[in-house]
């Protein structure tokens, strides 16, 4: 089996390869910590089994990384490894391409579980409970928004350049764009001044 592994933190992607090589000594197992290093891996193979891929990459965004990885590799089972999202997000990935849904935070026997059927080429979903789960006050718009999408958020109601929150974050003014203009869609606003408006209200309705 042929496995690629799409997360920024090591040792995330260490813990993982860990676990999937308890499980099976007859692995390929190619890591990324970017999207742009994927897609060089992406573009010179087409057979890989599992595709394991973060939410919060450093350089994409998961809508156009799915429709990519799609293109180069059809047939892969795509498993979406992140932190716990709402539902609303988990089934707009599973609509575009997602088979397999495995949390972060999943305890050690839910992610052995996860491991073992996919190793069988099975689809893995957490228990339907887990998957209702939303953090309490949020709006749907915000639900939508990734950490990182939040963190941009919160640096651009400071009043910060596109290049001072890109340093700041460690990633470039390019992905900065990228991610405004998803946040401009999620929330509806069409500049950084109503985007800083609806982070400002948001903020002072939760405090109030």
């Amino acid at each position: 089996m042929k496995i690629l592994i799409i997360d920024p933190q090591f040792f995330t992607r260490a813990g993982l390869i860990n676990l999937c090589t308890s499980f099976s000594a007859d692995l390929s197992i190619f890591e990324c910590p970017t999207f742009d290093l994927a897609t060089e891996y992406l573009q010179h193979s087409d057979q890989y089994n599992l595709i394991f891929l973060d939410m919060d990459l450093p350089d994409a965004e998961i809508r156009p990384s799915l429709a990519l990885i799609k293109k180069y590799v059809p047939t892969a089972h795509i498993v979406l490894f992140c932190w716990s999202r709402p539902m609303s997000e988990i089934r707009q990935a599973l609509s575009a391409g997602v088979r397999s849904y495995l949390p972060k935070d999943a305890t050690a026997e839910d992610a052995k579980l996860a491991i073992r059927a996919l190793m069988k080429n099975d689809r893995y979903l957490p228990d339907e409970s887990r998957l209702n789960e939303v953090a309490p006050r949020a709006s749907q718009a915000e639900s939508f928004l990734s950490p990182r999408q939040l963190e941009i958020m919160q640096l651009l109601a400071q009043g910060l350049s596109n290049k001072e929150i890109a340093t700041i974050l460690g990633i470039t003014e390019g992905t900065i764009r990228v991610h405004l203009s998803a946040i401009f869609k999620a929330i509806k606003v069409s500049n950084r001044t109503e985007a800083t408006l609806w982070y400002l209200l948001r903020q002072k309705r939760l405090v109030s």
